[in-house]
């Protein structure tokens, strides 16, 4: 155009500026694995951070955490290479990765504390009913019972009363933590079983609590406390007040914690506290079973208990009579304490009395099923003893009293003979036989 000017080179219009380099992708690769590794983290404590997981189960949230760590960048890295940035991606994942490793030790810690603090609670918790079965105040009782944790059955409760374990906290690998219950006296114990059997458990529930009950009875030896056991047990009875009516267990099959309620209440109560237990089986009004006649027998340490006991029922006078084998069997588990009764009974003529009264009633020794006859055991037993002194005249006397009961001049048990006919070496080669009759009496 005429008259124009052309432009100078310093009025030409300024360039656009160059786009500047994004960051994204380096940003998401980076929170990729911290955000994966706090929701594994959440996930773990929740699911894992129980009492009742062990270590297996804290390995497969280990195993399930390292699947997702595989997956987790493969689409930041997709992302990356398709917008070429693959070095931020890298460099975003790496760093990220090294920030999600520190969830595993945190992870460990946070579950220990969350299990610890649910076994404190617990025992917590317990005491707090330690301390309710201490007021005797059985609606309390009752009341509080179902409320501890984990659900405790009346068994399980009167077990972990009387010392047996309340909660375990496992601790990995290496070692569990168990709770016991303080062992309370035994009058709280009854207290705590009467509430048992005055509520709604079932019956067979009920009745397992009172075996776990008689065991400690039984073990801290405490007979006296047996007639007040015995209302409580004929209290869950159809028929409380029937007159000899057997004392069986319960079939019962729930939890009973570390205590066992199966036990035949006879071989519990008889073979620990023999005369004084069977006196107050009696005085209870309890009658026997054909399979509680033969523990009834063996658990006879005087005549005049004897004699008691031929006249509460009249059973063991016939079954003695008959020659039946139950009698041999007593005179057999009789003869090995015969030697230890005439040593420290308070009476050598008490344990004399009563061989001679099973005899008298029928009780035949040739008749033992054991492997070794009673004459036999007896003879052994005396010639291996080692007396502290001189015997006395009166255990002379009631030591040939009994040898001649148990050991008849009738050929069949000559002195220094087995009723079978062996000789003393022969008693004692008779090893095997000898373990198997030891653990038949025990």
């Amino acid at each position: 155009m005429a008259g124009s000017v052309p432009p100078a080179p310093n009025d030409l219009p300024p360039s656009s500026p160059a786009p500047r380099r994004s960051r994204a992708v380096f940003w998401v690769a980076l929170a990729a694995f911290p955000l994966a590794a706090f929701a594994w983290l959440v996930w773990v404590v929740l699911t894992r951070g129980t009492e009742a997981a062990d270590f297996w189960d804290y390995s497969d949230a280990v195993l399930t955490g390292a699947v997702v760590a595989l997956l987790v960048p493969l689409p930041v890295l997709i992302w990356g290479g398709l917008s070429r940035r693959i070095g931020q991606a890298l460099l975003g994942v790496t760093i990220g990765a090294v920030v999600a490793v520190l969830a595993l030790p945190l992870s460990l810690h946070l579950i220990h504390a969350r299990r610890t603090q649910a076994f404190e609670d617990k025992k917590a918790r317990y005491a707090e009913f330690v301390a309710t079965v201490r007021s005797h105040d059985h609606a309390r009782i009752r009341k509080a019972l179902p409320a501890l944790p984990d659900g405790f059955s009346a068994p399980k409760a009167l077990c972990a009363l009387g010392g047996g374990a309340t909660y375990t906290f496992e601790q990995w690998l290496w070692f569990d933590d168990h709770a016991y219950g303080e062992a309370l006296p035994s009058a709280d114990l009854l207290e705590a079983a009467a509430a048992v059997v005055d509520g709604a458990w079932p019956r067979q529930e009920k009745q397992a609590a009172l075996l776990v009950l008689l065991h400690y009875l039984s073990e801290r030896d405490e007979p006296a406390l047996f007639p007040t056991w015995a209302g409580l047990w004929r209290r869950t009875l159809e028929q409380p007040d029937a007159a000899r009516t057997p004392l069986l267990a319960s079939d019962y099959r729930g939890d009973t914690g570390t205590c066992s309620a199966a036990r035949d209440p006879a071989d519990t109560v008889l073979k620990r506290w023999h005369d004084a237990g069977l006196r107050a089986w009696l005085q209870a009004g309890f009658g026997f079973s054909e399979e509680q006649r033969n523990p009834a027998l063996r658990a006879v340490r005087s005549k005049p208990m004897l004699q008691e006991l031929i006249a509460a029922d009249p059973e063991f006078a016939a079954m003695l009579s008959a020659g039946q084998s139950e009698g041999a069997d007593a005179l057999s588990h009789l003869s090995y304490e015969l030697s230890e009764l005439l040593d420290r009974g308070p009476d050598p003529a008490v344990p004399a009395e009563l061989v001679e009264a099973l005899r008298k009633a029928g009780a035949d020794p040739r008749r033992s099923e054991h492997a070794r006859k009673p004459c036999a055991v007896y003879e052994l037993s005396e010639s291996e003893r080692r007396p502290t002194g001189a015997d006395s005249a009166a255990r002379i006397a009631a030591a040939a009293r009994i040898h001649h009961a148990l050991c008849p001049p009738d050929g069949s048990a000559q002195p220094g003979k087995t009723a079978d006919g062996g000789s003393a070496n022969d008693r004692r080669a008779g090893t095997n036989e000898t373990a198997e009759a030891d653990s038949e009496r025990r």
